[in-house]
Parts: C-alpha cells; structure tokens; sequence
C-alpha cells in the first residue's frame, strides 16, 4: 500500500504513537495547530486505518472526550537482517509484533541470493493471506557495513564480500515490488530503539550496536542523525580491528579457541553467564573497553542516555551494561550530569526489528523535509 502522508499528518500520527491514547485537544496543544487542522488530520488518519478513536465518558461532566490510539494494523513491514550464516526475514506489524520469521541458512549471501530471498519470502506472505500484506509500507534492509559516496558503494564486514561491489546496493533492490529503505545495522537498531525499545521516551542519545563488527549511530531531538556521509556514530574506529575488541565476532572467535560450540550469535542464547567462564571474562574486557571509550565520546556529544544492544541476548547485554554503569563512569569530580547507561529490551530482536521499522518511521512518522540520499527505493 501506498501511504502518502503530508508532514502535518506525519506529526500528528508520530504524537499518537509516542503519548496516545491522546485527545485532541493535547494534540492541539503539543503541536500548536489549530483545532480544525487536528480535527481534519486525525479524520484523514483514521480513514487511512492508521489510528483509531474511542469514547471516554468518565470523569467529566458534557460531552465525553474521543482519545486518539494507534491502529496496530494499521500498517506491516518486511525487514532483512543479516548473520555470516543466514539471512533473516520478518514481516512485522505496527506494534513490533513478528507475524511471520524466517532465517534461511546460506553459505554466502550473494546479491542475487539476498534478492531471490525477498521476493519468495513475499510471495510466500500473499500466498499465507496473512493478515496485513495489504498494508505493507515497505522493506526495510538493515546493511552490515558504512556507506562510502552515498547509496553506490557499501564499506560492509568482512563476512558479507558480495555487499562491498560497486552497484550493489542498486543490483539488490532491482525488480522489487515495494519501496526500499535501507540504513547500516547500527542506525537501523537505532530507529528500531527509538520507536519500540528503550529510547521511546528518550529524544537524545547513543546507540552501541554490538554485532558482527562495534558500530553507533547517533538520535538528536528525536531523529536519526546521519552525519554527512550517513555514517554519525561509527565508534568502531576506537577499537583497532588488530586487537581484541568488543564486537560480536570477537566474541565468537574468543568461544571457538575455548573449544565452545558458538558459531552464530542465535547459539549465544543457549549459554549461562554462570557457567561459561570465557564468555564472563569477554563482558568483563569488552565493558572496560566501551566505558573507556564512551566516557570520552559521551563528553563531546553531551546527549544523556546511552543504549546498548545489536546482537546479544538481553542477559549479556545487561551484563555489560552493569559493568559500565558503575560509580566512577563519567565522573570527573566536578558535578557533570552522568548519561544512563540503558540495555536495549530488545535484545536479539533489534536488528530484525530496526530493519523493519525503517518503512514504517520513513512512511508514517518522518516529517523532517530534508530527505537523506540513503532511503526510498534509494533514488537509484
């Protein structure tokens, strides 16, 4: 389905969705537009099947208020995610919901293969009539890598050789029947953390995705910012790739000389922090590494939260995330604010779930007139 929403209609549903059930009146109030305008915009949104209203009738005396709700079928996405073993696929709701999941082993995801994918996990969700495929607002593809010279060429890791051809951005969204919105796995994460984790209610901070490789990306007042190159909050280049670092392939590489069975990150899951004690000694190193690091980039980006997630199950994350977080962090002896140091809730979901709140934000929620070279259908 194709949604075209104006800028107006963009703030009002990104509103509903952060403080609903809201009235109009607080609409009006929160965003300074007059009471016709809201009246005429949440009409437009419900015809639209994005919001819902109901009738209130406690409490005041005259006519009962009708608070505004998001509509959670309002709207689905596709979103791709990649592993050195796998590519994963989700058809996700509104709501973050996985209706449908798919991990499909390869040995090397080739553009051709990647595309091959989508398209019969597509037809494959038509056939199913699942709920939604109507109101699809797009593909999200969270890419494992940086972007060099805008959407043309992917700087990707090291496991995923196919992604760093020229053109392959373009090959991969070739002869795809929905927009295409892509972002690197950390701002995707990023997004995902924003409308659905732990930075819902938070306008400004850090993201520290923890994936294949250590990576970041940066919201400002609510919004992804890009930087010039889309690349803001590459923290990666901190931890030098010959040494140990705190990156999920380190990790894996650190189990594997232990002799522990730990190929892909979905194996870490079946790990106990209590009864693994190189996985316990690796949170240890790699949570001194990033508050070392961090205690100095937080200083000069002065945002006021920091969130930690990618790949990691939620026990590892929140394990570093207490390693970080202790007394002296940020404390320089002169009174400055501490940041939060936060665990993403989403845990091994945020890479599947940033990938497919990309269409979602993009579409519905996005009413910033400067457009970024790296989404819609890439422009390409």
């Amino acid at each position: 389905m194709d949604f075209k929403l104006s800028i107006n209609e963009r703030r009002i549903f990104e509103m509903v969705w952060r403080l609903g059930p809201i009235t109009r009146g607080e609409l009006a109030q929160q965003t300074g537009l007059t009471a016709p305008s809201i009246t005429r915009v949440i009409q437009i949104l419900i015809d639209a099947r994005l919001v819902t209203e109901t009738i209130d009738r406690s409490g005041a005396r005259g006519q009962p208020t009708r608070p505004v709700s998001i509509d959670t079928d309002g709207a689905t996405a596709i979103g791709v995610y990649f592993s050195h073993n796998s590519v994963e696929l989700g058809f996700v709701n509104i709501a973050g919901i996985e209706m449908q999941r798919r991990s499909i082993a390869t040995i090397q995801p080739t553009i051709e293969v990647v595309r091959d994918l989508i398209g019969a996990f597509l037809d494959d969700l038509q056939q199913l009539d699942s709920a939604g495929t109507a109101r699809i607002a797009g593909i999200g593809i969270a890419l494992p890598g940086d972007f060099i010279n805008g959407a043309e060429l992917l700087h990707a890791h090291d496991y995923f050789p196919a992604l760093r051809q020229p053109g392959a951005l373009k090959a991969l969204v070739c002869d795809l029947p929905l927009p295409i919105f892509v972002e690197n796995d950390a701002a995707s994460a990023a997004i995902g953390e924003r409308l659905l984790g732990a930075g819902q209610n938070i306008d400004d901070f850090l993201f520290v995705h923890i994936g294949h490789g250590v990576g970041g990306a940066l919201v400002i007042g609510g919004r992804l910012y890009r930087g010039v190159n889309g690349n803001a909050g590459m923290i990666g280049v901190q931890f030098p790739k010959a040494d140990p670092r705190p990156s999920g392939q380190d990790l894996l590489a650190v189990l594997a000389r232990e002799g522990i069975a730990a190929e892909d990150f979905p194996a870490l899951e079946s790990l106990s922090l209590g009864g693994c004690p190189p996985l316990r000694a690796w949170l240890r190193r790699a949570a001194q590494q990033l508050r070392e690091q961090l205690s100095i980039t937080i200083r000069i980006l002065d945002v006021g939260a920091i969130i930690i997630g990618g790949r990691l199950p939620l026990p590892l994350l929140n394990a570093i995330v207490a390693e970080i977080d202790t007394a002296d962090f940020c404390n320089e002896g002169v009174g400055l604010q501490k940041p939060r140091v936060l665990a993403s809730p989403l845990g091994i979901r945020a890479g599947m779930i940033g990938a497919a709140t990309l269409p979602i934000f993009r579409t519905l929620m996005d009413w910033n007139e400067t457009e970024s070279p790296f989404v819609p259908g890439l422009k390409l």
